[in-house]
């Protein structure tokens, strides 16, 4: 029995020490619970390969984690780096407000720069919000990184050799300085062909994070051809870091066997891990203003090289109580546009709260610019007064697509204005010029009668800009029937923009018989009369000559019909020989 109540107080002692320390951590949770906080709920892209000049829309979900607080003046920049530009729109996304423990999903259209090589890489996106607590305003920030496969060229690999490609996540949403987590990794092979054996994988955490007490390699034996293998490793973020993005780096060694012959490949993965600061939240008075471009227009779908253009755009306040001054916009277009009135410098006196000021700039686009989506840039430095006078500065990108003219034309129709003969094979030569900044693709030749109907045809393929494509013996022609001709000769091609387009260009043939070269007709007429007399006199003479032949028969007839006569008689010996 005594020991029975040994126990129980021993259980009563341990229940007594354990209850106010659970008493505590459940205050602190509720205190923690009061904070608003935002995270990613999730993301995706609308196309299942990406390759570099593309264009793809990334949707993502952002979730207020709060079940009692609204979050308002949302406001999101993303940001690409050098891979990925925000295609024909500003770089942010302004929610009014979102309410608490709902999530809202967001989209923005990207665009991949041309020169991108193959890999994995990051889309930003830094938001600040506000809201509301006990009557007290409180702002708070947040950022997210998605990271988005580029792959190389714009043609699929046969299955030749293994092509790994790589995804990721972290076991813990928010990370701060001295945090552990755990990176989960896939490796997915690619090949329909080859199995990947003896795979190493060696781990690099950078400055930033630390491999909690393992080694910084991974072997796996096998991946087999189109398959993955999962893989994780356990971190420690470094005390000290600042707030930020830090990469962990897979470096990736194996072997594959190809026509019985061992192969050995490469691979790198970059994995970038948003590391948040660990900041007080602000007071209502300690609130900066963030100006903002809330919308922008540039007067048509795209800008033509070589054009003028007016570029107009809204600046916005987004605080709800500080005004902003002395706000100057410097304006720049990099190496497509240039200002085209006056300074790139514009002036605003001030934005009061909540308030928007439009403001609109006269810009050249360069000639010398290939079709593309370009930025201009607003860099905002502006003052206000938060216990004294403050500074704040911000670039803004404001995103231009650009659409050089097609220049082309023909020159040198060798048919045009000529005369050829029936029944006989003919070039019809000719040269086309591109005198544009444009690439011409898939281009196409025809030649057309008059009716429309199609003579002949050829496929010339490209032509660069600056260049021109001469023909050679490219469109053979032979007309049955003399006459003349309208002709129209045709050149079909698409531009950069992959539009289908054409140019014509119309001309004349005469057609006519082949002349005899033993004709007489087309001669001299002046020489005609003289022609036919000596041709009468040579008829006279001839008949002269025959005249006195015959008269000169008929008397050697006569004497031979005499002298046979005197013969019989026997009066004359008759001698035959004449």
């Amino acid at each position: 029995m005594k020991k029975i109540q040994l126990l129980t107080s021993i259980i009563l002692t341990l229940l007594m020490i354990i209850a106010p320390q659970s008493i505590a951590l459940a205050a602190d949770d509720s205190s923690q619970a009061s904070a608003v906080s935002l995270i990613s709920d999730g993301f995706s892209v609308d196309k299942k390969a990406i390759y570099a000049g593309d264009t793809f829309k990334l949707k993502y979900k952002i979730k207020n984690t709060n079940t009692k607080l609204d979050v308002k003046n949302l406001n999101m920049r993303l940001s690409g780096g050098d891979t990925f530009t925000v295609a024909n729109d500003v770089d942010t996304i302004y929610s009014p407000s979102l309410s608490k423990g709902a999530s809202a999903q967001f989209s923005k259209n990207f665009y991949v720069s041309a020169g991108a090589s193959a890999g994995m890489y990051p889309i930003t996106i830094s938001a600040t919000y506000e809201y509301t607590e006990d009557g007290e305003t409180t702002s708070g920030t947040a950022e997210f990184s998605y990271t988005v496969q580029v792959l190389q060229g714009t043609t699929h690999s046969a299955g030749s050799s293994p092509s790994l490609v790589a995804s990721f996540g972290v076991s813990k949403a928010n990370l701060t300085a001295g945090d552990n987590f755990k990176l989960n990794f896939k490796l997915s092979n690619k090949s329909a062909q080859y199995n990947v054996n003896n795979v190493n994988i060696k781990l690099a955490g950078g400055d930033a994070f630390s491999i909690l007490s393992d080694v910084d390699t991974i072997y796996k034996s096998k991946i087999n051809k189109a398959s993955s293998a999962n893989f994780s490793k356990q971190f420690i973020c470094n005390k000290g870091i600042p707030g930020g993005m830090y990469p962990i780096t897979a470096s990736v060694t194996y072997e594959y066997v190809v026509n019985g012959e061992k192969q050995q490949g490469t691979a790198e993965f970059t994995f970038s891990i948003k590391v948040n600061s660990k900041k007080r939240a602000k007071k209502a008075s300690e609130l900066t203003p963030q100006l903002i471009v809330s919308s922008f227009s540039y007067g048509k779908e795209s800008v033509s090289g070589g054009k003028e253009f007016t570029l107009s755009f809204n600046i916005k306040n987004n605080s709800s109580s500080i005004k902003a001054q002395n706000i100057l916009i410097k304006l720049a277009g990099g190496d497509s546009f240039v200002v085209a009135d006056g300074t790139d410098t514009i002036s605003i006196k001030s934005i009061k709260p909540n308030a928007t000021v439009n403001v609109s700039k006269k810009f050249n686009c360069l000639s010398t610019a290939t079709s593309g989506v370009y930025p201009i840039t607003a860099t905002v430095s502006y003052e206000y007064i938060e216990g004294g006078k403050q500074s704040g500065s911000s670039d803004l990108t404001m995103s231009i697509p650009v659409v050089q003219p097609d220049k082309v034309q023909f020159q040198q129709i060798a048919l045009a204005d000529k005369t050829i003969n029936v029944s006989e094979e003919n070039d019809c030569a000719f040269q086309v010029i591109n005198m544009g900044q444009t690439k011409l693709s898939n281009g196409t030749v025809k030649l057309l009668n008059e009716k429309g109907k199609e003579i002949n045809s050829a496929y010339i393929g490209n032509i660069d800009a600056g260049g021109q494509f001469v023909s050679n013996y490219t469109l053979p022609v032979t007309f049955d029937k003399t006459g003349d001709y309208k002709l129209t000769l045709v050149f079909e091609y698409e531009n950069e923009n992959m539009d289908k387009k054409s140019i014509e260009q119309e001309f004349k043939v005469t057609v006519q018989k082949e002349e005899d070269p033993f004709d007489k007709t087309g001669e001299n007429p002046e020489d005609n009369g003289e022609a036919e007399e000596d041709h009468s006199n040579t008829k006279k003479v001839i008949l002269g000559s025959v005249i006195g032949g015959v008269a000169l028969i008929a008397a050697i007839v006569i004497t031979i019909v005499i002298k046979k006569k005197k013969h019989k008689k026997g009066s004359v010996k008759f001698d035959e020989k004449i």
